[in-house]
């Protein structure tokens, strides 16, 4: 018995531990830098502060305390990280403790106490421990393990959406209100030029004409307020929503002027951004977690060993043994065999979303920073754009005010004006979102 006890320790002890699940090399497409990306910077961990916008930062804050999908990805690693102690709970010893108690017979011997009924007490304790020859339990618990690392990695994810979801409703809030200040006075300059037309109408100095096409652009600028008021309240309607609040206290959220973002763009070396993002640090994790199920299928085709202990009270006396246990399901291999394929199988399948994931990724942050750079080459010609419509529109206007032109010269020249000026609100609009959309893609920062 000790002999067969010491063997199985020794087995044990000499079973050499296999190296840790490390992870895979990415895809040959995604090494290198990213294209057309400026110099690297470090990605901020809380990357919305660069706002500097002490409203933003509170609606972020809010959103990651209340948000319901947050709370169910919270949920689901909590479960994840409860399996994998559990997994690794199988590994130590099986300890219960037993005790029973029953009548026995009655006195015979002494007439005395024939009458006075006694009892039987029994107090046991059994342990039991596999030895984990093969790796079957060690592979276990390292799937779970590993699947809680997926599950935090989701909850990354989770994270990283409901902070650019609400950091992108922020904006759209703010540049509602700003695209709505430049309608507004466009349509104020354009209102008292239609007043002017009139007055000249009523002296005869222009036709209806000319009044009905200042009319017409006053409308036309009119027409786009209702449509900013309608971007406003769906931004407020979804930081609402993000932060767990129903549509009617939407209301009380406003933002004065649009925050811009401070420091340099966080781009450089593609892998090593990329490798940050919990889309691919959860299908890494599930790669490692499928490998080591295939050593747990495969673990079953040999015999399980175990040590089965028991000792204490029995009848009186004091009785322990120690016996080995072997259950070896070679009987039927063809069960073994089908288990490990399905397990290679999912294997196959885990990695081909792992060299997904970093393929789209990287699809991703090249998009982004070619939508990017393209977005802010065209804000930069808008708002050169600008100042030169608003000095033709001015000298238009003083050659109508001369008679050297008719009034449709400052009619046109006002109406490019106005356009150009609201395009480029609008590009710069896009521009912000295009801000959003890298950090989301890269990541945000996470650690």
């Amino acid at each position: 018995m000790k002999r067969a006890l010491l063997m199985g320790v020794l087995l044990a002890g000499c079973m050499a531990k296999p190296p840790p699940n490390a992870a895979p090399p990415p895809p040959q497409a995604a090494k290198g830098a990213f294209i057309g990306a400026p110099d690297a910077a470090p990605v901020a961990v809380e990357w919305w502060r660069l706002y500097g916008d002490d409203a933003l930062n509170d609606h972020v804050a809010r959103a990651l305390a209340a948000n319901r999908d947050l709370r169910v990805a919270l949920a689901t690693l909590d479960a994840a990280r409860a399996n994998a102690r559990l997994a690794g709970a199988n590994r130590t010893p099986d300890v219960m403790l037993e005790s029973g108690a029953s009548p026995a017979t009655r006195a015979a011997n002494q007439p005395s106490t024939s009458a006075v009924p006694t009892s039987g007490y029994e107090l046991g304790l059994t342990a039991a421990w596999e030895i984990d020859l093969f790796g079957r339990l060690r592979n276990q618990s390292s799937a779970a393990s590993a699947d809680a690392e997926a599950a935090a990695a989701a909850r990354d994810g989770v994270r990283l959406a409901v902070v650019a979801d609400t950091v992108a409703a922020y904006l759209d809030l703010c540049w509602a209100g700003e695209l709505a200040g430049i309608a507004a006075n466009q349509i104020e300059q354009q209102r008292r030029q239609v007043e002017t037309v009139s007055h000249q109408l009523r002296v005869g100095e222009v036709s209806p004409l000319e009044l009905a096409q200042s009319r017409q652009l006053l409308g036309r600028l009119e027409a786009g307020l209702p449509i900013f008021a309608a971007d406003a309240q769906r931004a407020r309607y979804l930081l609402a929503n993000l932060q767990g609040l129903p549509p009617a206290d939407a209301g009380r959220f406003q933002c004065r002027r649009p925050p811009a973002i401070a420091g340099s763009l966080p781009v450089g070396d593609g892998p090593g951004l990329l490798a940050r993002r919990p889309d691919i640090r959860e299908a890494e994790r599930r790669l490692a977690a499928a490998g080591a199920r295939v050593k747990v299928a495969t673990a079953e085709m040999y015999p399980r060993v175990s040590l089965g202990a028991s000792g204490g009270l029995i009848a009186g006396a004091l009785d322990a043994f120690i016996t080995p246990l072997i259950s070896w399901s070679f009987i039927n291999p063809a069960r073994i065999k089908a288990r490990i394929a399905l397990a290679k199988a999912n294997q196959e399948g885990a990695l081909a979303q792992y060299d997904a994931t970093w393929l789209r990724a990287l699809r991703e942050v090249e998009s982004a920073l070619a939508d990017l750079d393209a977005e802010r080459r065209a804000n930069q010609s808008l708002t050169a754009a600008v100042t030169d419509a608003r000095s033709a529109a001015r000298r238009a206007q003083a050659r109508v005010t001369i008679g050297d032109a008719g009034p449709l010269l400052a009619l046109d020249a006002r109406r490019t004006a106005f356009d150009t000026e609201l395009q480029a609100g609008l590009s710069a609009r896009r521009l912000a979102q295009r801000h959003v959309f890298l950090h989301r893609s890269i990541g945000g920062g996470w650690q």
